[in-house]
This record gives structure tokens, C-alpha cells and sequence, in this order.
């Protein structure tokens, strides 16, 4: 594999006695971030620690040897947390470091990630990265023309996020025959289709009636991410790869040859039909995360590659079973709430040769993964927005007993009351017509050893000691009765909720108003933006039949951080200097590699002959501006919301039209001033391209 230039690896703590230390290990591994979806803190076959002296012995029925072998031969979390009790906020969490409160993306259905947003894809691809997306999204729909079932409201697709390769479905699928309503019938397109599509790109899904979508929905999962892998390989590209499975969240359905593998006939004799349902999409979960790690070793990469796992979230409440208790690992509450059982789950990260074998009960949480990889890579945040997660480096590659610099957090839309209380927070409140009817939130904060968490949107509180009671049976603290304890827990407990109480209304709430995004617009007189905050703002109608509501541009913010793959052709650089029709620069181009911010200037007056001397000035350097219609069409990959636009022939400013039409870049390479005239029939559009504060690393050889 390549490498890269930049500085080593920030890693290289010593290993534990027995380990062993490598003379030098890559600063840009592989990296496979898997997931599985309600999969509870027990439903492992291997042993796990409650907390020190409580030990859970594993699943009694569930086999599962790959997850076995990936816990003992790297390091298993016994304390690792999902960044929601739901999915979708925590697939957030997840993908920009960030709490669900942070980026509204706060339950499920309810909102998509936002534009502005920074992900571990956009910024795995500014280290030379390749980036692959398997699996389900569930951040935003993957597409404008059809309906999926259980779709959300706003189109957000992994493409638009910074990942070159997608094979995804909008929500859960069925664990074995996903595309099929009835697995035993015929196929979706003779009318027996469950309802969702696999997506791979803008406008393009998998045929449901495709021969590639039968089987188990995890071996589909996973042959697209093992052909990622080979063609990463086959180019020497670093890559990142992740794979977000199906199971076993329900529609469970039966996999009879996984069970066949391990369990004999009297054995499966003794279950429910559900139990075997259930059963059966993790064994064959399982199967497959050990095809994947047989294939890293076949490749001779598995000493190049960083493979985590964990779930989105605990075990859901419908898992109908005589062992229910047994998938949780004996954990307090489930899927949808905050206690432990809800958002402890399975954590296992591998990296054969740089992580030693062991475990640990420093808590984790799905925020870390992006701060840990920045921080193995060696790089920063490359603007100031907060991360609620930290980088778990020195548990990982040194000391297992680190703890964590700050305690974790979580606000979720599980308040399911009836009527709003006083001065009630409305954050959790419906927003989608999919959004189950909530009003107020579960809060909660935990430290290396305390939890204080409310039911009732922080009207009473309750705190646990995880370490001497990890089952949450019986508080040490109440908020009726905090007055008569010892001043030390009086003290945890304030110190927490006052620390969760800040966080909720001050500081995560500036984030969730848009405090944290930054347009890298200094002005733009007689302009409006458009993205700035949300994605609400980013019109769906591009085209010439669209009309503003007054006769001004319209600015609208698309791609930060987008790394290009190829040279991308201009119409004029970034030099400072006037441009029309008639003075362009001859091959000007923007080389691949160049991370660049992306604004598109759209024009589409009702009443207007035209406009000039719109000057707009950006926080950093222009990189180049595309204006002619074949570049305008060449470039819309940069386009966030994918918009409807005009045909090719009806955009672009300058190429083929008068001269009159233009822009100059000014002396400080940063401000451009435009004339445009496109008239009330006209449209006018031109993509101006800035360079970004952090740009790709140039590798080596």
C-alpha cells in the first residue's frame, strides 16, 4: 500500500508487556468501521464485564466465533456507548464527532445531516483516502423521484457527503430476501416488493429484481465492501470502508443454512419460530464479518488495516424472546431510552500488530471515531467547530485504563409525554409527518464511574453508580432525596447535571441554531445566501422556469471540503484579473487532489434586464471559477442538495453570450465582483470554487 507524507503516526505509545511493538506502522491504515443495528450489549457469545467482579458470560444460545476471535485478538470495550438509544442520531454521532443535539439529526426520521456538516468521509479523502459507504444511510433519502418505505423528508445521500463508492439503502431492510415482502415469493418487480432500493450514485439504484440482492442481506453488505476493498487495493489507495449491516434489526427473517452451521436440529427444536428468525441474521452477521477478515488476511493487508464494530444503539423492546434479558447482557432498559441497556453496546477495534490484545472499561462512545482517526493521522479539526467526542488513542495503543477527559452526553426525543410541562424545551417536538409524537427528552451524562440521567426532560434526576450497581437497580441519588446524602455524591451530583444542563442549553444549543457552521463568505452585498444554516434554504428548482421572489442572486453554499478526484477544467483560475467572453485563460484548470469549498451564483430574474457589480469576498483564496454550460453540468457532483437544473444549454455566464457578462477577481485573489444579464427569460449561473484550509497530503513515490 502507499504512503503518505506526512508525520508518523501519533501512536506509537509503548505496547503492554507481551505485545508486540513494530518498528514502524503506517500513519494512514485501512480503516473498516462496521456496524450492526439493534444488536443488544450481550448478544455476543463471548464474555463481557458488567463492571470489575461482574462478569457476563456471553449469550447462551448465540454463536458467534468471528466477533469471538475479532474480541481476542484486539481490543474489546466492555463500556462502549451508541451516541443515541436510536438509530439515526447515532449514525450522526457516528460520522462527524458530533452529539445527535448538536447537528438535529436527534431521532429517527426526523431530520437528515446537514450540508454544512464535516464528515470522517469528506475528511478521510483530504489524506488520500478512498471512501466507500455499504449499507444502510438513514441520515437522509437517496433520492427525489421515487418513495422508500419509511423515507425521511430531505435528500441527504452518502455521495453528498465526501464517499466515493455507495451501495445503500434510505432505512433497515429485511436480514435475509431484503428486497422481497414475501421471502418464499416471487420477485418485487411481479409485485412482491418490501419497499427498498439500494442506491449507488445520483438517480441510481440496484434493480430490485437484480440476482445481486438474493440471499442474506449481510453477504450482500459485504461482497460489495470486499469488492471496494480489491479495486482500493488494485490501486494502492489507502481506503475507508463503512459498513453499516442490517441485522438484526427486524423485518427478522429465517436464514436457515447459518443455522445449520452451528446448531443441530434438536437444538433449533427448542426455539420459537422468532428465536430462529432472530437467531439466525446474527449468526449469519457473524459468517460474513469473518469472510471480510479472512479476505484482509488473503490480501496480506490485515497488518494495514484498522476493523472496528459496534451496534447503533441497544436491543430493541419488540425482540420477543425467552433469552431477552441474556441480549442485553441483564442491562437496564432497550432500544429508545438511556439506560444502559439502551445505549451500551458491543465495542471491538483490531489492528493487527498496533493495537494488543486486551480490553477495557474506559468508556467509549460513536462520536470517538472520528477524533481517533484524526489523531492517528495526525492531523486537526481544520476549523473550530466542538466535537463531543475524543480521541481514544491512548487507550488503544497504550494504557488500557485511561480515562476518559470528559464525560459523555445524550439528549434523546424519548420523553413520550402527553402534555408539555412548564417552560418546556420544544426541541423534541414532531417535526416530520414519519416522527413518532414526542414531547420532551431523556438526558443523561456519564462520567468513568457515575450516571445521572432524567426520564422527564431534567424535571428529576437519578444517579447511579455504574461500577458497585452497572444493572441501574437502585440510585444512590434522587433529586428528592439529594439533600439527606454525603456531601461527595451531593457533589457528583451536582457538578453533573449543572455540566449536562449547560451543555444542553447553552452550548449545544448555539450549535443546533447554526453557531457552528462558518459559509467561508466574509460579505456578499445584494446577495442572498442560500445553505447557510440548514438544508432547508437550498432550493430543489434550478432551472430556468424558477423565479426569486425579488430580483437578486442567490448564493448558495454547496460542498466544503470536497476533495477533487481528477483535473477539474475552468474558465478562468484564481489570478486576479477581469474576465469576459472574450479574455478567458487558456487550459485553466484546478488539479486533482485540491480540497476546495464550492457556491454556486444562481441568477433566474422575474423582472430584471440584469445586475452588475456583485461583490462578494470569501475567507479564503479563489481557486477558480466555472461558468460555461458543459462546466457547469461537468461540475454539479459539487452541487450538495442535487437540485433540478436548467438543460446545459440554458446555464452558464459568459461563454457564448456578450461580454457584458463577466467578473474580475480583485488584487487580494479573494473578493470577485460579477456582472451578469441574464433578463427576465434568462438564467445565469457560475460555480466559483475557494481553496480549503486543509488539502490533501501529497503521497509519496
Amino acid at each position: 500500500m502507499l504512503s503518505l507524507g506526512m508525520a508518523a503516526c501519533g501512536c506509537a505509545a509503548p505496547a503492554p508487556d507481551g505485545a508486540a511493538t513494530p518498528v514502524s506502522s503506517p500513519s494512514r491504515p485501512n480503516v473498516i468501521l462496521m456496524m450492526s443495528d439493534d444488536q443488544g450489549w450481550g448478544a455476543v457469545e463471548y464474555p463481557q464485564q458488567l463492571a470489575p467482579g461482574h462478569v457476563f458470560p456471553g449469550h447462551p444460545e448465540l454463536r458467534t466465533p468471528n466477533l469471538r476471535a475479532m474480541a481476542e485478538e484486539g481490543l474489546q470495550f466492555h463500556r462502549m456507548y451508541s451516541g443515541s438509544s436510536v438509530c439515526s442520531p447515532t449514525r450522526a454521532s457516528f460520522v462527524t464527532g458530533r452529539a445527535p443535539r448538536r447537528n438535529s439529526v436527534d431521532w429517527a426520521y426526523n431530520d437528515a445531516l446537514r450540508n454544512l456538516e464535516l464528515t470522517l468521509a469528506e475528511l478521510a479523502a483530504t489524506q488520500g483516502y478512498t471512501t466507500g459507504h455499504f449499507g444502510k444511510w438513514h441520515l437522509g433519502d437517496l433520492t427525489r423521484t421515487l418513495q422508500d418505505r419509511n423515507g425521511g423528508e430531505f435528500y441527504s445521500p452518502p455521495w453528498s457527503h465526501g464517499y466515493d463508492r455507495v451501495w445503500a439503502s434510505e432505512q433497515a431492510l429485511p436480514t435475509f430476501e431484503p428486497m422481497k415482502e414475501d421471502p418464499l415469493g416471487p420477485l418485487p418487480g411481479e409485485g412482491n416488493f418490501h419497499g427498498g432500493r439500494y442506491y449507488t450514485g445520483p438517480g441510481e439504484h440496484v434493480d430490485p429484481d437484480s440476482p445481486a440482492l438474493r440471499g442474506d442481506a449481510s453477504a450482500i453488505i459485504i461482497r460489495e465492501t470486499l469488492r471496494f476493498i480489491d479495486d482500493a487495493v488494485a490501486a494502492t489507495r489507502p481506503f475507508l470502508a463503512v459498513v453499516w449491516l442490517h441485522a438484526p434489526h427486524g423485518p427478522h427473517r429465517l436464514n436457515q443454512a447459518a443455522l445449520d452451521e452451528f446448531y443441530t436440529p434438536e437444538e433449533q427444536a427448542q426455539w420459537s419460530e422468532y428465536e430462529a428468525r432472530y437467531y439466525s441474521s446474527i449468526v449469519a452477521m457473524d459468517t460474513e464479518i469473518g469472510r471480510l477478515r479472512r479476505h484482509l488476511r488473503d490480501l496480506g493487508i490485515e497488518g494495514e488495516t484498522l476493523l472496528a464494530f459496534t451496534s447503533d444503539n441497544g436491543q430493541s423492546g419488540s425482540v420477543r424472546m425467552e433469552f431477552e434479558s441474556e441480549g442485553k447482557g441483564g442491562l437496564r432498559g432497550s432500544k429508545s431510552n438511556l439506560w444502559e441497556g439502551g445505549v451500551r453496546v458491543p465495542g471491538i477495534v483490531e489492528w493487527p500488530g498496533r493495537i494488543a490484545p486486551g480490553e477495557t472499561s474506559t468508556p467509549m462512545t460513536t462520536s470517538d471515531y472520528l477524533p481517533t482517526l484524526l489523531d492517528i493521522w495526525g492531523i486537526g479539526m481544520p476549523d473550530a467547530r466542538p466535537l463531543d467526542g475524543e480521541s481514544m488513542t491512548e487507550v488503544l495503543f497504550g494504557d488500557r485504563s485511561a480515562p476518559r477527559r470528559g464525560p459523555i452526553r445524550w439528549e434523546d426525543c424519548g420523553d413520550a409525554t402527553a402534555d408539555r410541562g412548564d417552560d418546556e424545551d420544544t426541541d423534541c417536538d414532531s417535526r416530520r409527518t414519519r416522527m413518532l409524537q414526542r414531547v420532551g427528552g431523556e438526558r443523561s451524562i456519564i462520567d468513568d464511574r457515575y450516571k445521572l440521567i432524567s426520564e422527564t426532560s431534567g424535571r428529576e434526576w437519578e444517579l447511579y453508580d455504574l461500577i458497585e450497581d452497572p444493572r441501574e437497580e437502585t440510585p444512590v441519588a434522587t433529586s428528592a432525596d439529594i439533600g439527606s446524602k454525603p456531601p461527595e455524591i451531593q457533589s457528583t451530583f451536582q457538578s453533573l447535571r449543572d455540566d449536562l444542563t449547560n451543555w444542553f442549553e447553552v452550548e449545544a444549543a448555539r450549535s443546533r441554531e447554526g453557531a457552528d457552521y462558518d459559509t467561508r463568505i466574509a460579505s456578499a452585498d445584494g446577495v442572498d445566501i442560500l445553505g447557510n444554516v440548514g438544508d432547508e434554504t437550498v432550493p430543489d428548482d434550478l432551472s430556468a422556469a424558477r423565479r426569486t421572489a425579488v430580483d437578486r442572486p442567490e448564493l448558495i453554499v454547496e460542498r466544503q471540503f470536497a476533495t477533487l478526484d481528477e483535473d477539474l477544467p475552468l474558465e478562468s483560475d484564481g489570478n486576479p484579473a477581469s474576465y469576459d467572453g472574450g479574455n478567458l485563460p487558456h487550459g485553466a484548470t484546478v488539479p486533482a487532489g485540491t480540497v476546495v469549498h464550492s457556491f454556486l451564483l444562481h441568477f433566474a430574474p422575474a423582472a430584471t434586464d440584469g445586475i452588475t457589480s456583485v461583490e462578494i469576498e470569501f475567507d479564503d483564496p479563489i481557486r477558480g471559477v466555472v461558468a460555461s454550460s458543459a462546466g457547469l453540468a461537468a461540475t454539479d457532483f459539487l452541487a450538495f442538495a442535487d437540485p433540478e437544473f436548467a438543460a446545459s444549454a440554458d446555464r452558464g455566464t459568459v461563454v457564448g453570450e456578450s461580454d457584458t457578462d463577466g467578473w474580475e477577481i480583485l488584487a487580494d485573489g479573494s473578493t470577485i465582483v460579477i456582472d451578469v444579464d441574464a433578463g427576465p427569460e434568462g438564467l445565469d449561473q457560475l460555480r466559483i470554487l475557494t481553496k480549503a484550509a486543509l488539502q490533501r497530503v501529497e503521497l509519496e513515490g
